[in-house]
């Protein structure tokens, strides 16, 4: 697989959210024009997730889109219950069989950092990522933790925040702005909305939608996303 393919540009990319039945919401992400798929591995069955060297083998014999592994820790939004080490061996062992993985800004020091080394070792990208489910931080703090986990090591740096007023939208978008490194910003839930199609306008390489329900608060199915992206942009 080509990393220059699909590896986010000045371009939005659309990234499909799989979180169930993996090899049909696979095939249907494509069919509704996905560009990448963020395989959420805390969203799966503990079965699948534990074999998922095995449904990536599947995704590649079926030439699937390139590939994100997330395992979100619960106090990032994500399902998972276990240990953390444990959480982030699972998402060490699958870095040579993805693209880019997905690992939070606030993971332990130790773990973090061994998990950005691995997934430079193996030319795999990194998305380090924060996220606030109930506020948007002040301006200020949006652009240092976007520098910070661009100082950590992070390709691109993802932030996605919980507005509470349209002031906070613009806020995370003068952050994305000013940040030094490449980022993925997010506004969530119904009022930050748009900012999933607009956000590239302000720098941010990814847009995250659903193939079916939502996966994060204010998700777009991915073909509306498509749609409203190739009106807008």
């Amino acid at each position: 697989m080509n990393m220059t393919d699909f590896v986010p540009d000045k371009d939005v990319k659309i990234v499909a959210s799989i979180d169930s039945d993996p090899l049909l919401q696979a095939r249907i992400a494509k069919v509704l024009g996905a560009d990448i798929l963020e395989i959420r591995l805390d969203l799966l069955e503990q079965k699948e997730a534990v074999q998922a060297k095995k449904l990536f083998d599947l995704l590649d014999s079926q030439g699937e889109l390139p590939r994100i592994a997330t395992n979100r820790a619960h106090s990032e939004g994500g399902n998972w219950q276990g240990p953390e080490e444990q959480r982030m061996t699972l998402l060490e062992d699958l870095t040579p069989y993805v693209d880019m993985i997905d690992i939070e800004r606030k993971s332990t020091d130790c773990l973090r950092n061994r998990m950005v080394e691995e997934a430079k070792s193996q030319g795999t990208k990194v998305i380090m990522s924060s996220h606030f489910f109930e506020t948007t931080p002040p301006l200020k703090e949006m652009v240092a933790i976007l520098n910070e986990c661009t100082d950590k090591g992070a390709d691109i740096a993802k932030l996605a925040v919980m507005p509470q007023k349209p002031e906070d939208i613009l806020e995370l978008f003068h952050a994305a702005l000013q940040a030094r490194g490449e980022v993925c910003v997010i506004a969530m839930g119904d009022l930050g909305r748009h900012s999933r199609v607009i956000a590239c306008r302000y720098g941010s390489l990814l847009t995250y939608g659903c193939v079916e329900k939502p996966v994060a608060p204010g998700q777009i199915r991915i073909d509306q996303l498509k749609r409203a992206l190739e009106t807008i942009v």
